[in-house]
């Protein structure tokens, strides 16, 4: 059996290229991302919306692309619920706790 020598570890990356993806954009803060994500949700509905009523309407659509824009919402509607939920429930635990 042979026995090698364990070296020193070293990070995979260095500590500088360890930033958060907010920090390379300036000072963009929580509030900032928060209001862009809900944009960018908004902007999927009302494409949604108006792909549903175009093909209601007779236009010569692409069903399927049609249906992908909708469930596209739907999914990023579902997401942005469930992080809602989840910053409420951390809201609700910070609250309870004792100082």
């Amino acid at each position: 059996m042979v026995v090698l020598p364990i070296g020193s570890i070293t990070p995979a990356l260095a500590p500088a290229a360890v930033t958060p993806a907010v920090g390379a954009r300036g000072s963009e803060g929580f509030a900032d991302t928060l209001a862009r994500a809900v944009s960018q949700v908004n902007d999927l509905q009302l494409e949604a919306r108006d792909t549903a009523v175009a093909l209601a309407a007779g236009a010569p659509l692409d069903s399927a692309k049609a249906f992908v824009a909708i469930e596209q919402a739907n999914v990023s509607f579902q997401f942005a619920l469930q992080v809602r939920n989840k910053l409420l429930e951390a809201y609700q635990e910070i609250m309870r706790m004792t100082v």
